[in-house]
């Protein structure tokens, strides 16, 4: 009798340490993660964003010679062609004191090495052109960045607001307070940055008249 009992409770112990054995591969098996595949993505042209930067330098501002690298700074990355599935323009006017300054060409633009940043300029009439491979917001202080020119809620280059100076942003005609580095381009935006002295009257001028292939 006491032989049957101790077989029985050895064969239990034998069926018990099975089942535990069990439970664990199958918490070891489950505790792996599946692999899941990669999708294919389209690179973004962004790098890791950054805030408008450019040099407190005096009007006039020339196109800068290190357009990948200002690119960089404005956290874009240039492409080998242009890109189609954001296409937009704004224009961009700024007068100082009276006088009218040039956007200069081929701002963004790395001839070259055959490249261009998704936000550029091709001449001198201030259109910028926004043409990504993604769909993404683009702002003026990247442009501001890429042309290597000081944009903030009170400065554009060395002409800041003072006693003797007023800085003044209009979009679309129309008064824009806040730092014009955070404006979004839309199509045909109108941008136009007026540093004037002191007691002038500041007025929006008339919208650009868009040329017909735009």
């Amino acid at each position: 009798m006491v032989q049957r009992q101790v077989k029985t409770a050895l064969a239990l112990a034998v069926v018990s340490a099975a089942v535990i054995v069990g439970a664990t591969s199958t918490a070891a098996v489950r505790s792996e993660p599946a692999e899941v595949p990669q999708s294919a993505t389209v690179v973004s042209p962004f790098l890791p964003p950054t805030s408008a930067m450019g040099a407190p330098s005096a009007a006039p501002w020339d196109r800068p010679d290190d357009p990948t690298a200002r690119a960089a700074l404005a956290g874009l990355r240039m492409l080998g062609t242009e890109g189609t599935a954001l296409h937009l323009h704004a224009h961009l006017c700024i007068t100082v004191d009276g006088q009218n300054e040039t956007v200069p060409a081929e701002i963004g633009i790395d001839n070259p090495a055959g490249t261009v940043s998704p936000l550029h300029t091709h001449d001198t009439t201030g259109i910028i052109h926004v043409e990504s491979p993604v769909q993404a917001d683009f702002t003026l202080g990247q442009f501001f960045t890429e042309w290597n020119v000081a944009l903030d809620a009170d400065r554009i280059g060395m002409y800041t607001e003072s006693q003797t100076e007023t800085f003044t942003v209009f979009v679309n005609q129309q008064p824009f307070t806040g730092n014009p580095a955070s404006i979004v381009f839309t199509n045909k935006m109108d941008i136009e940055i007026v540093v004037a002295p002191t007691g002038t009257g500041v007025a929006p001028g008339i919208p650009f008249d868009w040329p017909e292939q735009y």
